[in-house]
């Protein structure tokens, strides 16, 4: 079985799981990176401070804000 159908197995019997309210998939890749070096409480700060700043896509992070924006993520 490959991932993918082992995901569809588990959709069609848990449905979906809202543990995540990302708002597209840029922010769920933002997220992931993002909580390998702190807590999910510190990584929901950071997410929304970029939100906040209009700088949650590719073309802002390469601004020099960031580090401020995501500094709650360590």
């Amino acid at each position: 079985m490959n991932s993918f159908q082992l995901y569809e197995k588990l959709f069609s019997a848990y449905g979906k799981q809202y543990w995540w309210s990302a708002g597209n998939a840029f922010e769920v890749c933002t997220g992931a990176i993002l909580t390998q070096n702190t807590a999910w409480s510190n990584v929901e700060k950071a997410i929304e401070n970029l939100k906040r700043e209009k700088m949650l896509s590719c073309k802002a992070l390469a601004d020099s804000k960031l580090v401020k924006l995501v500094k709650p993520s360590g």
